[in-house]
């Protein structure tokens, strides 16, 4: 009953910023997981959200848009915050853009800096960042002109474009192609040494080599006193979590399954317009009380979110390995997943970007599930 009431009290005052800046939200209507914002029509501070999800109209203010395929082809007049599977950004955007996904392709101009989280990152020629540019990624290529910095840690990191200010990069392997110029510091940290095509008219690359951690040395750091606190902890908590509230860990399992990129997408939205409404409740002072109490609700409710994705995990695994038929025991489903949670955790950039789209996923069935019961 308690958690069914926090969830509530977020789905309800989740959106309260809404209506102070104007914003609109679109969601998947029933039956249809996908979105279209057609061309014509006309928004301001928009949030979106849904299976597939195209954007062809402009934006007056900002942007958030979240979904399994997100397509923005209309320009957005300040800032855009995007998440999801597959992302495609043709559109400009006036401000600042931060993005998060699977595979990302940035086609359209970004008047700010653009901050961007994915498996696959290609910004391309066609567009171009007016401010600093920071990325974290497996494979990042760079072939729009950068007028900022440059941040960069990933697997494989191209640069292919003039870059008006300094160069960072952490990487396994970085290489400038024939259309780099930069005539800023160029600092890598890297296990090989760059690779610079002869065309490329760049400054002093300071390298610094990184050792090639083995084994060993991860299993180590695996099999400390902490982890394994952590990991009994988690386990403790999810037993009690499925001893007690057996029947939603169950409806939350099937509703997670049902929907999972549209889930993603209302998982996003909760998750970025909680804070808004908290801090919109401090401004205007007589709501400091209420912004508190949502507050509290907001983080246990986080919480009680990244402890449900382990058990959903578990059971999600289980029912891939099971046989027809077969049923699984509940504690094998808190041990397999609470310790492929844990582990995820030590792989930088893939894990923990897998970690925040399964968390994100739960999360928003979960918002789904309770509104349909407080119904």
């Amino acid at each position: 009953m308690r958690l069914k009431i926090l969830g509530s009290l977020l789905f309800v005052l989740a959106f309260i910023a809404a209506p102070v800046y104007a914003a609109e939200t679109i969601q998947p209507s029933p039956g249809n997981p996908n979105v279209i914002v057609g061309g014509s029509e006309s928004h301001k501070n928009l949030y979106v959200a849904g299976g597939q999800v195209t954007v062809n109209s402009d934006t007056k203010g900002d942007l958030t848009a979240a979904g399994g395929m997100v397509n923005i082809t209309g320009n957005v007049e300040q800032e855009a915050l995007v998440a999801g599977g597959n992302l495609n950004v043709s559109g400009s955007i006036g401000g600042t853009m931060r993005i998060a996904g699977g595979n990302i392709t940035i086609n359209g101009p970004v008047g700010g800096d653009l901050v961007s989280v994915g498996g696959s990152i290609n910004i391309s020629g066609k567009s171009k960042v007016s401010g600093d540019l920071m990325l974290a990624g497996g494979n990042i290529v760079v072939d729009a002109p950068v007028m900022g910095n440059i941040k960069i840690a990933g697997g494989s990191v191209t640069i292919n474009s003039p870059v008006s200010g300094s160069v960072q990069v952490t990487a396994k392997q970085l290489i400038f192609g024939p259309g780099a110029q930069i005539s800023g510091n160029i600092s890598y940290k890297g296990q090989t040494a760059a690779v610079v095509d002869p065309a490329a008219k760049i400054s002093q690359i300071n390298f610094t080599r990184l050792p090639v951690k083995n084994f060993g040395t991860s299993a180590a750091g695996l099999l400390t006193l902490a982890f394994l606190i952590k990991l009994l902890a988690w386990m403790i908590a999810a037993w009690v979590f499925i001893h007690f509230r057996k029947n939603f860990v169950t409806r939350l399992n099937a509703e997670f399954r049902l929907k999972p990129w549209e889930n993603l997408g209302i998982g996003f939205l909760a998750l970025v317009a909680v804070p808004a409404a908290v801090i919109i409740l401090f401004i205007t002072f007589v709501g400091y009380y209420l912004a508190f109490l949502l507050g509290l609700a907001y983080l246990l409710t986080l919480a009680a979110a990244a402890l449900l994705s382990s058990i959903v995990l578990g059971y999600f695994l289980l029912d891939k390995m099971k046989k027809p038929g077969e049923v699984s025991p509940d504690w094998q489903a808190v041990i397999i997943g609470v310790v492929i949670w844990m582990l995820l955790s030590f792989i930088p950039i893939l894990g923990w970007l897998a970690m925040t789209v399964w968390f994100l996923m739960i999360l928003g069935a979960g918002v789904k599930l309770l509104k349909r019961s407080n119904n």
